[in-house]
């Protein structure tokens, strides 16, 4: 998780406990030598604490003694992360949660520039700082070394946030807040975030802003709600906010000075990534000046280096001089309108490219349409259809462009291969692709492609695979995002529909009620000639990202108007759909009589339709409707059969769901011993496929048990449970809440209003991961 207290990581801890023990240190003595609390090294030692922010792990790293052949392995342990999980390339590009990415590699020849912004970002009076330069200049991998050598966010921690993925300024916010770990609800955006980060400084770090610049007034507002907000920006151009300090990037030194006997910098990175590629790589002095010349003919760029020292993999460094000169010839002196360093960096990608073969730089220029990451499936897909030519294999080709320094290569949330395309290569092969008529029709496969992925998955996302389903979806992110956008500005309503129908539950999953309901609003208003049943489908997502954002007037009138085109209809499920947004709509107004009649009708359409994920929820719906009309046996009854449906189904977050609305029914008959083993199995399944949604409910289905047994417990579990839901934007069900409220104010006339609200604070600030373990102890 972004906020530095992820997941469990075991291992990390064990390491840190190994080498305090060799260094003959008690935890006490770690703490004061790496200046921070006893709490954190128990806590780590423990296996409690699953990440922690980068300052803090340099500090242990120092009083630990960790060399430094084993500190960037000790570091990325440090976040979460297996060492070996650490991709080859510049940093892992494809870190999710908003950590600031770990640096692979040595920083050369920024000196002045890292202690200039890092002195700057570490000022509490600069509240906003943007490295500034041109394309391929480097200003990405110099601020992550900023964020992570920098005490901007040592208290809060340090966020990423990519805006490479959107074109769109509005989603600016959206994404910061989601790096923090918040999805927040209109109209409260600042106030959210300002609450999340509280006042603890922090640094969020906004990478390739120069297209969204239109935000920068937002942003400046966030800083200004935020009194211990630090924003760290990377831009083609200046930002212009109020309190802007600017860090100007300028190209590597290609010759070492008088006083400066090593090699210079921009030959130094050259040698580095030549050796990384060719083992063995000869670095006499007549090589280094062959070095020196290539570096000078390329104007000290580092990405333009970067991508020539990957040829020498393919041919000699003399050759590679020669190559280089031929092809950058008829570019000096072109192109007026361009920045030099620009028209430097276009003379660089058009040298690269033509060293391409034929099938590579097909496939080049198939990469065009991905946003963010893409996997081998999606290349594949989509590379076959850009007349590959018999017998081709995409992936060898593809390896071909990592050799070349033109794809990165990572590892997504799923875990399977990822690769990229840095932004002004892929701005390159978006040229390449128009000029060759092909952008057009690869942006159309590029939607067919996720169109039928997030068809394929919609299902998925209900069954045993459920979490691995999300994680691939998740990845693809940018992805989706674009597909839709592609979609509704040409005029394909029915595919943004579907897209957006498809895509429904991994919003709610993910939490992004706000930008699901925007994608299925647009795509509704633009889509009414489509057929029936993709109108519903969109409706039906529609109404449920509506009911867990708290619009439950929204609900129910989007149940009511599929009622309303569904007239004449046999469709059995879609009327069932309908039904249960009118219900559940009713059933969170407290009107449980219609609530029960809608709800029953639709589990009478179920029925026919045997053992089904959407029997299983009628069944959950309407037993949570009788818990809250009193009828506490009926409701025992109805979701003992979910429950059982569930498990045979493979759906963990539902089953949970269930076993929490049976402890209820049991804990309002005053079988706490029956509910306690109910809630705490379900509060177990959240955790284990880490269920945000889930735990939220565990902690508050706890929290309630305890209300009269332990009530300081309960106030404890209560209010992590509020701080979580917060973090998703995810409200409580209006049934649960009715149970809930009514037994906390049991506990808080027990202990009192001071003593409830000092242990709600203190369960708001825990971890997740800190409640769940009270709440299992």
């Amino acid at each position: 998780m972004g906020d530095g207290k992820g997941s469990q990581n075991p291992g990390f801890g064990d390491r840190v406990r190994t080498l305090r023990a060799a260094a003959g240190l008690t935890q006490a003595e770690l703490a004061e030598q790496a200046s921070v609390s006893e709490r954190t090294i128990s806590d780590l030692e423990r296996g409690l604490r699953g990440a922690v922010y980068q300052a803090t792990a340099r500090q242990l790293a120092g009083a630990l003694g960790v060399s430094a052949a084993d500190l960037p392995g000790f570091l990325s342990e440090a976040r979460g992360k297996a060492p070996e999980s650490a991709r080859a390339g510049e940093f892992d590009t494809f870190d999710r949660g908003g950590r600031v990415p770990i640096p692979l590699t040595r920083l050369l020849g920024r000196e002045n520039e890292l202690t200039r912004a890092t002195s700057l970002i570490n000022d509490p009076a600069v509240r906003m700082v943007t490295i500034v330069g041109s394309g391929g200049i480097g200003k990405t991998r110099l601020a992550i070394e900023v964020a992570n050598t920098s005490r901007a966010g040592d208290g809060g921690g340090s966020f990423f946030v990519s805006l490479s993925a959107t074109d769109d300024p509005d989603m600016v916010l959206p994404l910061i807040a989601k790096a923090v770990g918040l999805t927040p609800e209109i109209g409260e955006m600042q106030l959210a975030v300002s609450r999340r980060l509280g006042d603890e400084p922090t640094l969020v770090l906004l990478d390739t802003f120069e297209h969204l610049v239109a935000a920068a007034p937002a942003v400046g507002s966030l800083i200004e709600a935020c009194p211990t907000l630090t924003v760290l920006a990377t831009s083609r151009v200046p930002l212009r906010v109020r309190g802007e300090h600017e860090v100007p990037l300028q190209p590597l030194a290609v010759r070492a000075g008088a006083q400066q006997p090593a090699n210079a910098p921009a030959v130094e990175l050259f040698i580095e990534r030549a050796s990384a590629v060719a083992p063995g790589f000869d670095t006499s002095p007549s090589t280094i000046e062959v070095a020196a010349e290539i570096c000078s003919r390329l104007d000290g760029l580092p990405l333009a280096i970067e991508l020539a020292a990957a040829r020498v993999r393919h041919m000699p460094i003399g050759d590679l001089r020669r190559e280089l000169d031929h092809r950058l010839d008829p570019l000096v002196g072109g192109a007026r309108d361009l920045p030099a360093r620009q028209q430097t960096m276009r003379g660089t990608l058009d040298w690269s490219y033509a060293l391409l073969g034929a099938s590579d730089m097909r496939l080049f220029r198939s990469l065009a349409a991905f946003r963010g990451g893409f996997g081998r499936d999606a290349v594949a897909a989509i590379s076959r259809s850009v007349e590959a030519g018999e017998g081709v294999d995409p992936m060898a080709s593809l390896m071909d462009l990592v050799d070349s320094s033109l794809v990165l290569a990572g590892a997504g949330a799923s875990g399977e291969a990822r690769y990229q395309l840095l932004d002004v290569t892929r701005e390159y092969a978006v040229e390449r692709s128009t000029v060759a008529g092909e952008f057009e029709g690869l942006r159309r496969r590029h939607a067919d492609y996720y169109l039928a992925l997030a068809q394929r998955a919609e299902p998925e996302l209900r069954g045993s695979q459920q979490r691995d389903w999300y994680a691939r979806l998740h990845d693809d992110e940018a992805n989706f995002r674009s597909a839709l956008t592609w979609a509704l500005e040409v005029g394909e309503a029915e595919a943004a529909l579907r897209l957006a129908g498809a895509l429904w539950m991994f919003w709610r999953w993910a939490g992004l009620f706000l930008e699901g309901r925007a994608w299925l609003d647009a795509a509704l208003a633009t889509g009414e000639d489509c057929p029936l049943e993709v109108r519903c489908q969109g409706m039906w997502g529609a109404g449920w990202l509506a009911y867990h954002h708290g619009d439950y007037a929204r609900t129910g009138e989007l149940g009511r108007q599929m009622l309303t085109i569904l007239a004449g209809n046999d469709d059995q499920l879609l009327r069932r759909n309908a039904l249960t947004l009118v219900g559940n709509s009713a059933l969170a107004e407290e009107r449980d009589e219609d609530a029960i009649a809608a709800l029953q009708e639709a589990l009478t359409l179920c029925e026919s339709l045997g053992t089904s994920w959407h029997l299983a929820t009628s069944l959950l719906n309407l037993g949570t409707t009788y818990l809250h009309a009193g009828d506490d046996a009926e409701s025992r009854r109805l979701n003992e059969r979910a429950l059982a449906m569930y498990e045979e189904l493979g759906d963990q977050h539902f089953a949970a769901r269930a076993r929490i609305q049976v402890g209820y029914a049991w804990l309002l008959t005053a079988d706490t011993e029956r509910a306690a083993g109910l809630m705490t199995r379900a509060m177990e399944m959240a955790a284990e496929i880490g269920d945000a949604w889930g735990m939220a409910d565990g902690l508050e289905a706890i929290a309630t048990l305890h209300s009269e047994s332990d009530p300081r417990q309960a106030a404890l579990l209560a209010g992590a449970a509020a701080q979580l839901r917060e973090r998703i934007a995810m409200r409580p069900h209006p049934s649960d809440g009715v149970i809930n409220r009514r037994y906390l104010e049991r506990a808080r006339g027990l202990i009192g209003v001071e003593e409830f609200d000092a242990a709600w604070a203190k369960g708001a600030a825990m971890t997740p991961e800190e409640a769940v373990v009270l709440a299992l102890a």
